[in-house]
């Protein structure tokens, strides 16, 4: 079996994927903050186009996927947070 040499762009990857996955995680558990859900898109654009995912299509339409539902997530959670920000005779 073949081995896929370790290269900065590799472990660079690896690193992105796991920090996503760890936001991701602690969002699902409940710190549900506009920070973390704007880290987690910045994070999953960084995947999107990463250069080691260039010939792997279906895991950069993954990520893509992702991105796309965590920019809703990122952009309601704003919304919300900007809503209860108002002086309360705007509610």
């Amino acid at each position: 079996m073949l081995q896929q040499q370790s290269t900065p762009e590799r472990t660079e990857l690896i690193r992105l994927h796991a920090a996503t996955c760890l936001s991701m995680t602690q969002f699902i558990n409940g710190h549900h903050c506009p920070k973390l859900a704007h880290f987690i898109v910045r994070q999953l654009s960084l995947l999107v186009v990463h250069p080691e995912l260039e010939h792997v299509s279906s895991s950069r339409e993954m990520y893509q996927q992702l991105l796309e539902h965590w920019q809703k997530v990122s952009a309601y959670l704003l919304e919300q947070q900007g809503a209860r920000e108002l002086p309360s005779k705007y509610h």
